[in-house]
């Protein structure tokens, strides 16, 4: 992660990629499965112990994903100098770029999908799951804490997040916002401080079709969205339609609707497709990626981020 820079200390705080990687995996999902990218064995997480069919269908399912797709993270922290007198005040957005099953942030560091996989010093066994079910998917929420510190000469930095993820999953696609915040300690050229950040960040992986939706007439997906205001860091809960209009000219349209929110792009109204995947905007702008999954495109799966909300969806094939 990118160091943010504040003018007035000539200071730099040293959060870097391996705390965003460490935040993220508690964020996912909690295990359920064994890490997709090695086969390993499931952790002993919640969810991995829990006697519930659904938590193997799970784990069938990031075994044999394919892609995964990460939002922009958000973040931001308040620190005011123990002596007095000093604060830094910032926020950090830190890109995140996907191809196949492996993502890089900014600063050059690969994450893969074994981030679904509790492991960067979390003890899995103080992630609490509960299963459950929403609009036709089931559910999980994840609740868990860490401690990252970082040391770089002149600095020092000590994070102590609580991570709340929100995810649900079909047969071919599973989808999760993480909310993460807590206290942060730091030392800065020998002067100590304190105070809170809090983060946000969405992903969706899964076995996509690799082929566009063919046949006549029109097609829909219903589903859900989970959702974070991007200034506000909190969980908000929708519906997603994926549709389109006339399958011999496919053009993808999705429509998110959260009650008092406008999540909404016009790009996202007429999406060409290609490989059974669609996209529209650049990160943090109107931004839109999905595909459909699933060998009858059962499924439609995407992450989206624009200035304001950031968030995912899991649709449906409606008979």
């Amino acid at each position: 992660m990118n160091p943010i820079t504040h003018s007035a200390m000539n200071t730099r705080l040293p959060l870097t990629a391996a705390f965003l990687a460490a935040t993220l995996v508690l964020g996912a999902c909690g295990g359920g499965g064994g890490s997709p990218t090695t086969g390993g064995p499931p952790p002993s997480s919640g969810l991995s112990d829990s006697a519930d069919p659904r938590v193997a269908r799970l784990g069938k399912l990031l075994d044999r994903a394919d892609t995964l797709r990460m939002s922009v993270l958000y973040g931001r922290w308040s620190l005011s100098a123990s002596a007095g007198g000093e604060t830094i005040e910032d926020a950090f957005v830190e890109a995140v770029s996907c191809t196949g099953t492996r993502c890089e942030t900014t600063d050059g560091t690969t994450t893969a999908r074994d981030l679904l996989n509790p492991s960067a010093g979390i003890d899995p066994d103080t992630i609490a799951a509960a299963l459950g079910t929403r609009g036709g998917f089931d559910t999980v929420t994840t609740d868990g804490g860490f401690d990252v510190r970082e040391t770089l000469p002149g600095h020092s930095v000590s994070v102590s997040p609580e991570v709340t993820g929100y995810g649900f999953w079909g047969a071919h696609g599973f989808a999760a916002l993480a909310l993460s915040g807590g206290p942060i300690t730091a030392e800065i050229d020998g002067t100590s401080f304190s105070g809170d950040f809090s983060m946000v960040q969405a992903y969706v992986t899964g076995d996509t079709a690799g082929t566009n939706p063919a046949g006549t007439g029109s097609a829909t997906w219903n589903g859900i969205a989970e959702a974070s205001p991007t200034g506000a860091f909190e969980r908000l809960m929708g519906t997603a339609t994926v549709s389109i209009a006339d399958l011999s000219q496919p053009r993808v349209g999705v429509a998110i609707d959260v009650p008092g929110h406008a999540i909404v792009a016009p790009g996202w109204t007429g999406m060409p497709l290609a490989n059974g995947g669609f996209r529209s905007g650049t990160a943090g702008d109107d931004y839109l990626e999905g595909a459909f999954h699933g060998p009858g495109h059962e499924e439609a799966w995407g992450t989206f981020d624009i200035s304001d909300y950031v968030g995912v969806f899991g649709a449906k094939r409606m008979p």
